[in-house]
Parts: C-alpha cells; sequence; structure tokens
C-alpha cells in the first residue's frame, strides 16, 4: 500500500516541486518524467521493466521527443548484445557445460584456500569473454560454486563455503566491466555514445584501456579481500570424484562458435564489425536446424522484462541527451564547477562524483546519466571525448553496495548469503578503486594509451 502511495506522490511532488523554476510545459513533463523515473528504478517502488514501460509510453504519449530517439533503446547494440548473451547463457545451459566447468575444480589435489581462489579468479574472469551477460554468468556459475564448496568440505555457515561463493560472483562481474560485451552498463554507455555522438567504441580499444587496472588488478584485490575476510582451511580432497564424461557433440560445436565470436570481438580493430552483429551471427548458427542448440523454447524462456529495462535505460539516455532544455541547464550547472589545477585530481573527482550518483542511480543509470552531457564535461574540465567516456567505466565499475548491480544481488539471493558478506569485500575494493586504481588508471591511460 505505501508503494502504490508513494508511485503516485513522487512525479506529484516533483512536478509541483519543479513548476515554479521551469515554464515550458513540455520541459517540465520531460524532467519530471526523467527523474521519476530514475527514482523507481533506484528504489524498486515497481519492477524495473515497468517503469521504462512508463516512460516509453509518457515520452510517446507527450511527443517529448522523437518516435526514433524514444524507442532507440530497441535498436542499440547494446539491447542486441545483451539478448544475445542471453540465448548463448540458454545454450551453454542446455549442453551441460557447467557440468565440466565444475569438474575443472574437481580434479584439484588439496589446493590451499588461497590457491583456489586465485584459481577461480581466472576461470571466472575467462568465463567473462564468453559469456556476454553479467546476470547470465552468475546464474550459470552459483550451482558450480556450490558444488564447489560442498566438495571441499565446506558447510553453508562456514566461513570458507561464503568466500569460494562470493569469489565466483565477483571475480566474473567486477572484472566484466573492463570487457566490452560482458556487462550491461558497458553496452550502455557505448550504445548511447553511438546513437549520440555517432561515435563507436572498439571491443579491442576498450579492453585495452581498461583490463589492465580494472580487470587484473581490480580481481587481485578482490582475491585479497575474500581470502581476508573469509580464509578457511580446506576439509577434504576431491580426488574420490567421479570423472565427466568427454565432450559431446552439441559440446563441442558450441565452445568452437564461442572461439570463433571471442576471436572476432578481439580483432574487431581488424575488420571494424559491431560486437553485437557478431553475437546475432553467433547466435543466428547456434539456432541453424542442422546445428540446432537453441530452438524456439530457447527463445520463449528469455526474461524479457530485463530487455525492456536496459531498453529503457537507453532510451532514457537518449530522450535526455536530445532534449534542448536538458543541454542548456547542464552546461549551465558544469561551467559553474570548479576544478583542481592537477588533472590527476580532476579525473579522481569526476570519476568518484559519478561513482558516488551510482549508490543512489545503480550502476546502470550511470552511463544513462553522464554519456549525453560528456561534451560539456570535455569542454570544460579540458579532458578528451575519449576521456570522459573511459571515466564512466572507472566509475560505474566501482561498486559500494550489492544493490547497485543486478548480478550481485541476483548471486547473493540464489547462492542464500548474507548482503552482509559481500558488502565488507566490496565497500573496501571501492576504496581501494577511488583512491588506489583510479590514479593508476590515469597514468595508464594518458602515458601508454591516449
Amino acid at each position: 500500500m505505501i508503494k502504490t502511495i508513494l508511485f503516485f506522490i513522487i512525479p506529484f511532488l516533483i512536478y509541483l516541486g519543479l513548476y515554479t523554476f521551469i515554464q515550458e510545459q513540455k520541459d517540465l513533463i520531460l524532467v519530471t518524467l526523467l527523474i521519476s523515473t530514475i527514482i523507481y528504478w533506484a528504489s524498486d517502488l515497481i519492477p524495473d521493466y515497468q517503469a521504462s514501460l512508463i516512460f516509453l509510453f509518457t515520452c510517446l504519449a507527450f511527443s517529448l521527443s522523437p518516435k526514433e530517439v524514444i524507442f532507440s533503446g530497441f535498436s542499440s547494440s547494446a539491447f542486441w548484445l545483451v539478448f544475445s548473451g542471453m540465448l548463448v547463457a540458454s545454450a551453454i545451459k542446455k549442453v551441460k557445460l557447467t557440468e565440466h566447468f565444475s569438474s575443472f575444480f574437481l580434479r584439484l589435489k588439496t589446493p590451499s584456500y588461497l590457491s583456489l581462489l586465485i584459481i577461480i579468479s581466472i576461470f571466472s574472469l575467462c568465463f567473462a569473454f564468453i559469456m556476454p551477460s553479467g546476470v547470465g554468468r552468475v546464474v550459470l556459475l552459483i550451482p558450480v560454486a556450490i558444488i564447489v564448496a560442498q566438495s571441499f568440505g565446506f558447510k553453508e555457515n562456514d566461513k570458507g563455503y561464503t568466500g569460494i561463493i562470493l569469489a565466483f560472483i565477483l571475480t566474473t562481474t567486477m572484472p566484466g566491466f573492463t570487457i566490452l560485451p560482458a556487462n550491461a552498463p558497458n553496452m550502455i554507455m557505448t550504445g548511447l555514445v553511438h546513437e549520440i555522438y555517432n561515435i563507436e567504441i572498439l571491443y579491442s580499444q576498450y579492453l585495452i584501456v581498461n583490463f589492465l587496472i580494472f580487470g587484473v588488478l581490480k580481481n587481485i584485490f578482490i582475491v585479497a579481500l575474500i581470502y581476508y575476510f573469509f580464509n578457511d582451511t580446506i576439509k577434504k580432497t576431491t580426488q574420490d570424484k567421479k570423472e565427466t564424461n568427454s565432450n559431446t557433440k552439441e559440446q563441442k560445436t558450441l565452445i568452437f562458435i564461442l572461439s570463433i565470436m571471442i576471436i572476432f570481438w578481439m580483432s574487431d580493430f581488424i575488420h571494424g564489425i559491431n560486437p553485437s552483429i557478431i553475437a546475432i551471427i553467433g547466435v543466428l548458427f547456434l539456432a541453424y536446424p542442422k546445428i540446432g542448440i537453441l530452438d524456439t523454447k530457447d527463445i520463449n524462456s528469455l526474461n524479457l522484462t530485463s530487455l525492456i529495462f536496459l531498453a529503457g535505460v537507453i532510451s532514457l539516455g537518449s530522450v535526455a541527451g536530445n532534449s534542448e532544455f536538458t543541454k542548456v541547464n547542464l552546461s549551465w550547472i558544469l561551467n559553474h564547477i570548479e576544478f583542481f589545477d592537477s588533472k590527476l585530481l580532476n579525473y579522481i573527482s569526476i570519476s568518484s562524483f559519478m561513482s558516488f550518483s551510482g549508490i543512489v542511480l545503480t550502476q546502470a543509470t550511470i552511463p544513462a546519466l553522464y554519456t549525453p552531457i560528456a561534451d560539456q564535461l570535455s569542454t570544460i574540465s579540458g579532458f578528451s571525448m575519449d576521456e570522459i567516456f573511459m571515466m564512466q567505466v572507472a566509475a560505474f565499475s566501482t561498486v559500494f553496495f550489492p544493490y547497485q548491480m543486478a548480478p550481485l544481488i541476483i548471486g547473493v539471493k540464489l547462492a542464500k548469503i548474507k548482503q552482509t558478506d559481500m558488502l565488507k569485500v566490496i565497500f573496501y575494493l571501492a576504496i581501494i578503486s577511488i583512491l588506489f586504481l583510479m590514479p593508476l588508471q590515469y597514468f595508464w591511460v594518458n602515458s601508454v594509451v591516449i
């Protein structure tokens, strides 16, 4: 009942609060809608997809933007890449590749807890290259994580059990921000960059700029923090486990197609093919009748609510970026911001401000808000457009609380572990990112790449 009341009263109060400041009725409705939608996404008053549908319908009903802008989320490369990623996840689950993932760990002979965490982190990081969906990876890896934890003698209440679960979740999601198709915010940003500025961010370019610091180094800190908080003694070996049968024909076919997709993603600096096109072609091969790994049932089983939410986030950014009112007022705000004399401090402060806004707005909304004003930020800060885009990666890859990222909260619920256990790791990781990784990223980008 309270949520229903808040659902109706929030836009009403925002409208009244802005009424005396915004003279044009159309602009007033637009700003009210933008703020209300973001609040709905952040507060979970209504399901995310419902908030997205309300946003799209209201924009259309009041002609707040051209139709091609309103529905740009559905035509963006981000939408189709996530769509393809969900189907790839279905294919991996369908051919039972997860059983082979489990057997990889079960063949280890009495590793130390630290070495087990390191192996998990390498495996999960590599999996982020294969599976272009953070939620999909977590859903597939949680059963593997539980099997591994139990096989090494840990029970649900043991520290070691929690640490293994967290290792699987965090080392595949957090570094995924540095691999273009791996997480939704990455694709929201690149989709908006293309829609608003007609700039194509290449897979290889994105990987080179971000992977070393926010991928590899961040993964090392994740392992270190998990080991510090959840270090435990392995209670038994897994030598008595049954060996998994060799790969089936379908598994070999899927592995081959995924390998080809990865090769094309990583070589886009040569051919320039969009990652979403590569993903769609790969899915079409998987659905080809003579291959038959994917069928109609797999498409019908897709989580359309996640896709509608994603399309809504991209469309919100496009509508905001297309509005003259938001451009004029954001320019006024940005022109009154005082910057430091040091470019390093400016880099950290801008990136940190963006990341702190994620506490309220969640990570997926960060690129939707800041990509449309990247040109203004570039003009007043002295950073190039490319640097402003990459600052967003530093921002949305810095997560303070589990609720900010759908894969994290889904992982907690599926594994039935405490949010506070995950919070201990990611909060300290966020502090490390701001104080240590962001400065390193600044020097890496400027001295090596740009």
